[in-house]
C-alpha cells in the first residue's frame, strides 16, 4: 500500500512541468510583503547618509574658510576686511539665495574688530537636499531638509 502511494506520487511528479499559477502568485506576494517591510528602512539609511554627507561637506568648507581667514588676517599688509569666496564646490551667498538652487552654498559671520579679529562666529551650509548651521557657542546643529 505505501509502496503504491509513493509510486503514484513519483509518477505525478514526473508528469508535472513547471509551477502552477497559484504557486507563482504566492511567491510574488511573499516577495512584495518583504519589499514593503524593507523599503522604508533602506530609505531611512539613505536619508541618514545624505545628512552625514551634508555635515561632512560643511565641516570641510568651514575648515577651509577658517584657514583662509587665518591666512588673510596673518598678512599685516592687508587693511580691508576678508571677503569669502568659492571654496571647492560651495559658493558664498552672503545670506541670500542666488544662482543654481541645487548648488552648494554657504554663508558666514565673523568678527571684524577687536581681539577676536577674523574669528568665525556663525556658519551655515546647504546642498541640494539639506542645510546645517554651526555657531562658535553651540557647535553643529542637526541637518534639516531644504
Amino acid at each position: 500500500m505505501i509502496k503504491r502511494t509513493f509510486k503514484n506520487m513519483r509518477e505525478k511528479m514526473k508528469n508535472k512541468q513547471g509551477f502552477t499559477l497559484v504557486e507563482l502568485i504566492v511567491v510574488i506576494v511573499i516577495i512584495l510583503i518583504l519589499a514593503a517591510v524593507l523599503v522604508p528602512s533602506v530609505l531611512k539609511y539613505v536619508q541618514k547618509a545624505s545628512q552625514a554627507n551634508c555635515k561632512q561637506d560643511a565641516a570641510s568648507t568651514l575648515t577651509q574658510l577658517q584657514a583662509d581667514v587665518a591666512d588673510w588676517y596673518s598678512d599685516e599688509t592687508k587693511t580691508d576686511v576678508f571677503e569669502p569666496k568659492k571654496i571647492g564646490q560651495a559658493v558664498h551667498v552672503a545670506n541670500k539665495q542666488t544662482g543654481d538652487p541645487g548648488a552648494n552654498k554657504y554663508s558666514c559671520a565673523f568678527e571684524t574688530k577687536g581681539e577676536n579679529l577674523g574669528q568665525i562666529t556663525a556658519f551655515s551650509y546647504g546642498n541640494s537636499r539639506y542645510y546645517i548651521t554651526w555657531t562658535s557657542e553651540g557647535g553643529w546643529g542637526t541637518p534639516a531638509r531644504r
